[in-house]
């Protein structure tokens, strides 16, 4: 140890080296260029401008069966028995510090494809990790609905081994696609990407 000082690592305020972190962003939007998904596409804007690494996964363009409720998973180490895009989506599910997950409100509740992914972390449910997580909900009605809408969302946040809810942006009353790009979320979700906060590099004592 250097000088002796058995403190192998300390945080300096000031001095600690910063680190960006990985994001992950799960858009649900059937709608390529729907409400919800321009908002994700600002919060990469804003975080990317803040120097973090960023994925937006939607999940309308990837292969990914329904749940069979099979089991296997449980059996196997937790491997999934369908051969799809959830394995590497899973992975990169792993390595990110912070998730983001966005849906657009249908009948009261998340969009079938956010379900689906989210019924798919199942092999991995007992290690879903530490996650700083943020919301992006669009709805074609007021904010009241939206809030009554996101118990499937809630309970698989409260599955997370440790999390902290963010952010939350709600864009309500935007029927038609693209309409938030008039609206005040707009620049608030390029603002929430730009307020995640870097890691600090914990450095050896010296």
């Amino acid at each position: 140890f250097m000088r002796g000082n058995l403190k192998l690592f300390e945080l300096k305020s000031g001095r600690g080296e910063k680190l960006m972190k990985n994001i992950l962003i799960i858009s649900s939007s059937p709608r390529k260029k729907g409400n919800s998904q321009i908002l994700c596409e600002q919060f990469k804007k804003g975080a990317e401008a803040k120097g973090h690494q960023v994925k937006i996964v939607r999940i309308m363009e990837q292969n990914i069966g329904f749940c069979r409720a099979c089991d296997g998973c449980m059996r196997n180490g937790g491997t999934c028995v369908l051969k799809d895009d959830m394995a590497e989506i899973l992975k990169m599910f792993q390595k990110a510090d912070v998730l983001v997950l966005a849906t657009p409100v249908y009948f009261y509740g998340i969009s079938a494809q956010m379900k689906t992914f989210i019924d798919r972390t199942y092999p991995i449910w007992q290690h879903l990790g530490k996650k700083e997580v943020y919301y992006i909900i669009s709805a074609g009605l007021g904010e009241d609905i939206i809030e009554r809408s996101l118990g499937d969302m809630d309970g698989f946040v409260e599955h997370l081994e440790e999390y902290k809810i963010a952010g939350k942006i709600y864009a309500a009353n935007v029927m038609d696609a693209g309409l938030v790009r008039n609206q005040s979320v707009f620049k608030k979700a390029y603002d929430m990407g730009y307020s995640v906060q870097n890691a600090e590099k914990l450095r050896v004592g010296e």
